[in-house]
C-alpha cells in the first residue's frame, strides 16, 4: 500500500519534466532551422548567431529556400549570397542611431560593415 502512495506522488515528474524540455523547443526557431539545413544545401545559420535563436524574416524569391533577410535576439542579418554565406549584421542594441531603420531593407541600415574578402 505504501508503495502506491509513493509512485502517485511521482507520477508528475516525468510529464513536468518533458513539458520543461518541449517548451523551450516549441519557442525557438530549431525545428525550422533543422528542417532547412535538412532540405537546403544552400540554407546556412550566421556564425553570429546560433540555430537554437536564428530566425529566417524574410526569404529568397527565387527557386532556393536560402532565407534573404533575418534575426535573432542580438543582430539583424542580411545574407549577401556568397559562395563563403557572408553576412551582413547590425546589432540591435544600435536601432536608436539609426533614423529610419528598417530591419528589411538594408539601404536603411547606418554604420554596417562590409565583411573582409
Amino acid at each position: 500500500m505504501n508503495t502506491d502512495k509513493k509512485s502517485s506522488k511521482y507520477k508528475w515528474i516525468i510529464p513536468l519534466i518533458l513539458l520543461t524540455i518541449a517548451i523551450p523547443l516549441f519557442c525557438t526557431s530549431i525545428f525550422a532551422n533543422l528542417f532547412s539545413l535538412i532540405i537546403e544545401k544552400e540554407y546556412f545559420i550566421p556564425d553570429q548567431s546560433s540555430i537554437f535563436t536564428f530566425s529566417e524574416t524574410v526569404g529568397n524569391e527565387g527557386s532556393s529556400d536560402v532565407w534573404r533577410y533575418g534575426e535573432d535576439y542580438s543582430n539583424y542579418y542580411f545574407n549577401l549570397s556568397t559562395f563563403d554565406n557572408a553576412v551582413l549584421f547590425f546589432p540591435k542594441k544600435n536601432i536608436h542611431n539609426c533614423p529610419g531603420f528598417n530591419p528589411e531593407d538594408v539601404t536603411t541600415w547606418c554604420k554596417v560593415k562590409m565583411p573582409k574578402y
